[in-house]
């Protein structure tokens, strides 16, 4: 036991006793159709961190499919039997000391380093007796955009969902495309692009579905359509060789893995933007500090997860209520796709376009019962 210290607070401070690990299935309610994937039923791995004086953080992380991040379900929880007890024992404060921890015990595998620093961040929230959001800087938005997708399909289908979607209040849309003949794809866009209203903003997004020549020939086609393309290929490499030809502003996704990715593709001018995901940086502790760059370099960003439940959704919230609105792209959460709310009442979700924080108490501000994710599959004590 020890003292410690954060802005103003002073209070004793714990190390971390117990990790537990959980495998909760989210059984997908609507289709989500993306390049050469559908999502199913993803089982999300939550973690909690629990204190002395049985204090729980919760964390979690989650895959929506393989195809899109060199990481999946079953790893991350694998991951956990080498880092849940590398940080056993340690001060959840001092998030250097459980970074270095985790690096020093298993390279990569940033999903799972991502569950334990949420974990930590509730954690911390609860001890000090303050929401995530103001640890993070503090919220400059009391409710954030949300974007919704509009899976691949036909053009009416796309193109009557966008309709709805936008009488809903919802002013940020993401068209899936890729892996089909490339004229679906353009007649998408453009039965979609016929339906925006004023303020609607339109991403379409591939998840590196296309080639550098379908690429172009997209962009070309659609010369006329207001619209940003995102990770429209593969490799970074691709995206170099588009982006001086390509008509549309250039939105980096998959390819922004780390914190020296977002710098590198910031210095040499190719994200107009950035879909950034807590889980493939490694945790709150990453987003911010990819935050902090790009919102100094004036790119614009959304705070988002693959997938998953409550826990990475209030996460994602919190960061992205920290971002200058003005260079705000939104947070995504699964919830309009999956039947669970952990916290039935303040598990975030979408109201007029916008998601507010979850404010049942610090930390993540969500309530969830002890014990209502069953048995662990792992529990690692100190």
């Amino acid at each position: 036991m020890g003292l410690g210290v954060w802005g103003s607070a002073t209070f004793v401070w714990v190390t971390i006793r117990e990790i537990r690990v959980y495998g909760v299935p989210l059984e997908t309610k609507a289709t989500y159709n993306m390049s050469n994937s559908t999502v199913a039923t993803p089982v999300s791995t939550i973690v909690e961190i629990v204190d002395a004086d049985g204090t729980i953080g919760y964390g979690e992380a989650c895959m929506a499919s393989p195809q899109f991040q060199p990481e999946h379900n079953d790893g991350v929880r694998s991951s956990l039997s080498v880092l849940a007890p590398a940080v056993l024992g340690l001060n959840p404060l001092k998030l250097s000391v459980i970074h270095t921890a985790m690096h020093a015990a298993m390279t990569g595998h940033a999903a799972g380093k991502a569950a334990l620093d949420i974990a930590c961040w509730d954690l911390i929230g609860k001890k000090l007796g303050q929401p995530v959001v103001d640890l993070l800087g503090g919220a400059q938005m009391s409710a954030v955009t949300t974007y919704h997708v509009v899976g691949i399909g036909p053009a009416d289908a796309a193109a009557a969902e966008a309709d709805r979607l936008q009488a809903e209040g919802i002013t940020r849309l993401q068209l899936k495309a890729g892996g089909r003949p490339i004229d679906a794809d353009i007649a998408s866009i453009r039965a979609v692009a016929s339906t925006l209203r004023p303020g609607t903003d339109l991403a379409v997004d591939t998840n590196r579905g296309w080639t550098t020549a379908e690429a172009l020939q997209v962009s070309n086609a659609c010369a006329d359509v207001t619209m940003s393309m995102e990770q429209p290929c593969a490799t970074e490499a691709e995206l170099h060789h588009l982006k001086g030809q390509i008509r549309h502003p250039l939105i980096v996704d998959e390819n922004s893995v780390d914190l020296a990715s977002v710098a590198r593709m910031i210095s040499s001018g190719l994200a107009s933007g950035f879909g950034l995901k807590i889980t493939r940086l490694g945790g709150l502790t990453a987003m911010r500090a990819a935050r902090d760059l790009c919102m100094s370099a004036r790119i614009p960003m959304s705070s988002d997860d693959a997938w998953g439940g409550d826990i990475i959704a209030a996460a994602g919230v919190a960061m992205g209520a920290t971002l200058d609105p003005q260079l705000s792209r939104g947070a995504w959460i699964a919830h309009p796709y999956h039947q669970n709310h952990y916290d039935e009442i303040n598990g975030p979700r979408i109201d007029n376009g916008y998601v507010t924080l979850p404010n049942a108490g610090p930390g993540l501000g969500l309530s969830i019962d002890e014990g209502q994710f069953g048995e662990p599959i792992a529990t690692y004590r100190r």
